[in-house]
């Protein structure tokens, strides 16, 4: 790939992302809560989690929110601009990312404009603010480092993307279930990713353990997406009353869902450790996140993006029928429940709530199906890139 077609695919990225943060300069939904927990750090504590309900992730990324509301008090410069520029620049590193893994191995450019192009990815960045991004950077960097046959940055790497949020850790047994290791270089491994994020932690438990345990640790998930979240769309169709989302109104099928995923988990590492799956990092570490859309159920709307830089690496038509079938149901998510995420309020007049609700849970039940047909296919047919 020339310097100048990587600059182009760069300045695209960097274009269409830069036109969704300015466009939606607001301070709504999860760019809110950013503003509060930077003003609780600066204001009243450094610890975040003594603040309820508002930062459920590992400690690295409130730095960034403590920094672009510093930045915002001294230089008048809007906050939720800032906030989303981390996000941004992940975004590039992933757009870079896989410019580079498929050009190694003859593929092209494709992936990588299919990311800097792909309405997931703005929606959940540019739009929403979320930063998923920054996490499954460091995630593909630890598979890519795996590859290079460098464990340690590999792990270093994983590391990262646990100390942003907590999913990537599920796929710490699929590292550790590659072949060719020995026992002591699978414990080197799992301590260099958990060691330094406990670290992190371990000042805020002494702190105030019980915050630490409420906001981080127990943690359910929000019912947006996936099959709680279809639940509470059907509810709202045949009742007219929308239940809420978070995981405490939905005890009993959070519980069920964490044994549904954990048994689906816990399956698919049996049988990758037995090599019963043909399958290589990249593959398997989709296969993961995938199972986790299809089986936990109480799912966010960033929780969407987390495939999307594999699928785009891997390519093929479910990932094209889930590429639009999440858009379509972000798309009426954002209209239906957090219209300033896209539009100031209060919208177009285009946008009747009853509709685009019904648009939502159609999406949902669209999300939910792509999901498992395409993690059907990577598990019947795992030579292929379908």
């Amino acid at each position: 790939m020339t310097v100048r077609a990587r600059a182009l695919l760069l300045a695209v990225a960097l274009g269409v992302r830069l036109a969704a943060v300015l466009g939606a300069d607001r301070e709504v939904a999860d760019v809110l809560r950013y503003r509060k927990v930077a003003d609780h750090v600066l204001d009243v504590s450094v610890n975040p989690y003594t603040a309820p309900r508002l930062y459920p992730y590992p400690p690295l990324w409130v730095w960034v929110e403590a920094g672009a509301g510093w930045l915002s008090r001294r230089t008048g410069a809007s906050f939720a601009v800032l906030v989303k520029l981390p996000v941004v620049a992940a975004d590039l590193g992933i757009v870079w990312w896989l410019a580079a893994w498929s050009s190694r191995r003859g593929g092209g450019t494709r992936p990588a404009w299919v990311y800097a192009l792909h309405p997931v990815a703005i929606l959940v960045g540019g739009f929403h603010g979320q930063f998923e991004a920054a996490a499954l950077l460091f995630v593909l960097l630890a598979v890519s480092s795996w590859w290079q046959a460098r464990p340690t940055r590999s792990a270093l790497f994983l590391s990262a993307a646990v100390g942003l949020k907590s999913f990537p850790v599920l796929l710490l047994p699929v590292l550790l279930a590659q072949p060719g290791q020995a026992a002591r270089d699978r414990l080197r491994y799992a301590a260099l990713v958990l060691g330094p994020v406990l670290l992190l932690l371990l000042p805020y438990a002494i702190a105030d353990a019980g915050a630490l345990r409420r906001e981080l640790l127990a943690y359910g998930g929000v019912a947006d997406f996936g099959w709680i979240g279809l639940t509470r769309g059907a509810r709202w169709l045949a009742g007219g009353a929308l239940p809420r989302s978070e995981a405490a109104h939905w005890s009993g099928h959070v519980l069920a869902a964490k044994v549904l995923f954990l048994a689906a988990y816990g399956a698919f590492l049996a049988a990758l450790v037995r090599g019963r799956l043909g399958f290589d990092l990249p593959r398997a570490c989709l296969s993961v996140l995938l199972a986790f859309l299809v089986f936990y159920g109480a799912t966010s709307a960033q929780y969407l993006l987390w495939v999307v830089p594999l699928g785009a690496l891997l390519g093929g038509r479910a990932f094209a029928v889930y590429s639009a079938a999440a858009t379509v149901a972000l798309v009426a998510f954002y209209a239906f429940l957090a219209p300033g995420v896209l539009w100031p309020p209060p919208g177009p007049a285009w946008a009747d709530r009853r509709l685009v609700g019904v648009v939502w849970v159609a999406g949902v039940a669209a999300v939910l199906a792509s999901s498992a047909l395409w993690l059907l296919r990577l598990n019947r047919r795992p030579a292929e890139a379908s």
